[in-house]
């Protein structure tokens, strides 16, 4: 497999699968949900990507597949420790 190949598949540029990065934050009411999820637009404006993102009333659930780990790390982008760190400030657990 060409390394243009792996990264088409959602592979590392060893030829290594990348497995979907799923995450859940849950949080104490809509309103902080609601804070969370403005926050990480503008993250994602900012670092121009934008994971799956599904939600609900006290939680996010935030998807990022092998292909955008990989366009993530290329770009020595700090995108999901930024989203995690944005979680932990509205009291996420």
């Amino acid at each position: 497999m060409s390394e243009n190949e792996a990264k088409q598949a959602g592979a590392a540029p060893g030829g290594e699968r990348i497995a979907s990065l799923n995450l859940r934050f849950d949080f104490a009411s809509y309103a902080d949900t609601r804070r969370f999820l403005d926050q990480m637009a503008d993250l994602s404006k900012r670092e121009d990507y934008y994971p799956d993102v599904s939600f609900g009333k006290t939680y996010a659930n935030i998807s990022i597949d092998g292909d955008g780990q990989t366009a993530l790390q290329q770009r020595n982008s700090n995108f999901i420790n930024e989203m995690k760190a944005l979680a932990a400030q509205l009291g996420s657990s």
